[in-house]
């Protein structure tokens, strides 16, 4: 099976480097700056919850700032998105040329609105809604922490393939040792993910502080409070999701299971880059805005973590 994993940074590097090593396999991996060219010139590098090594003969390494060789168009049976909110546009119009005419489109970035923006590019058709809560961060270029075991879900949006056409892929994903599964209802599964994201990344950001931390009391009380203001929006839009007890016992769930992992915001903060926070927490505060109902914990994080990287545009 030939898979390409798009905007692979920390996540997408660390769920490329697991498919790589199936025999089965030809896996692209598409990076890019100090990151993306540290892949093309030596390989990558994983460390942590397992530890190893794929060369550039194990898996076929691009640079975005060079681009993809052409004869690759429409040759992969699946693409997996992995990027940032603000590069979906262009890394799904990359996704239409590489894929094969049947092959599928699997949006795992952090938000909301992602898989649709897709569809608007490569066809509903072929686009499944992803998310992931496996753990990764970059020490180093070329190195990635495997700081957490998680789960993917990929899910059906309307219009979208089927289980049967992406079964393929989680059978792959089952040999690369990576826990998989289907539901039929993606935009549940899409919520359910932004709000463990609302909860945590942007209050680690701003302490500067690993997932862990966030089971302090204070800290943790801040984070569900978090989450059940976006859970309340997310149901007055007819999204199915656990009641509060089982999200707070998610929630809990994940920031042991992540302890030691330093979330994409906080590396993003540390590093003077753009956010996610407009897809994530601010996403939340628009969908309320909609419906009449405020989200006060979250427009104050959103308003926080845009004063922390003042050169950029958050909204």
């Amino acid at each position: 099976m030939r898979v390409a994993v798009l905007g692979a940074g920390s996540l997408g590097s660390l769920l490329a480097g697991m498919l790589a090593q199936v025999q089965t396999a030809d896996v692209l991996i598409h990076g890019k700056g100090e990151h993306g060219a540290m892949m093309v010139a030596k390989g990558l590098h994983i460390e942590g919850e397992a530890t190893f090594h794929i060369s550039q003969d194990a898996a076929l390494f691009t640079l975005e700032e060079v681009g993809v060789p052409s004869s690759l168009n429409g040759t992969m049976d699946a693409v997996l998105l992995t990027g940032k909110g603000a590069a979906i546009f262009d890394l799904a119009t990359l996704a239409r040329d590489l894929l094969h005419p049947e092959g599928v489109l699997v949006c795992l970035s952090n938000g909301l609105g992602h898989a649709e923006a897709c569809g608007a590019v490569v066809g509903v058709h072929r686009v499944v809604a992803g998310t992931t809560t496996y753990a990764a961060w970059r020490p180093t270029p070329g190195r990635v922490q495997f700081a957490g075991k998680g789960n993917i879900i990929l899910g059906k949006i309307q219009g979208g393939p089927s289980a049967m056409d992406v079964k393929p892929l989680l059978d792959l994903f089952e040999q690369a040792n990576l826990a998989a599964e289907w539901t039929e209802n993606g935009p549940a599964a899409v919520w359910m993910k932004v709000l463990l994201n609302i909860a945590i990344n942007p209050i680690a950001a701003i302490c500067g502080v690993a997932n862990g931390a966030l089971l302090e009391p204070g800290l943790f009380a801040s984070s569900l409070e978090t989450m059940l203001e976006g859970a309340r929006i997310a149901r007055q839009e007819r999204i199915h999701l656990p009641n509060d007890l089982e999200l707070e016992t998610q929630l809990e769930s994940v920031l042991k299971a992540t302890a030691e992992n330093h979330c994409s915001m906080l590396q993003d903060v540390r590093a003077g880059r753009k956010t996610e926070i407009e897809y994530l927490n601010q996403a939340v505060v628009q969908h309320g805005e909609r419906i009449g109902v405020r989200a006060p914990m979250n427009q104050m994080l959103s308003a926080m973590i845009a004063a922390l990287t003042p050169q950029q545009d958050q909204r």
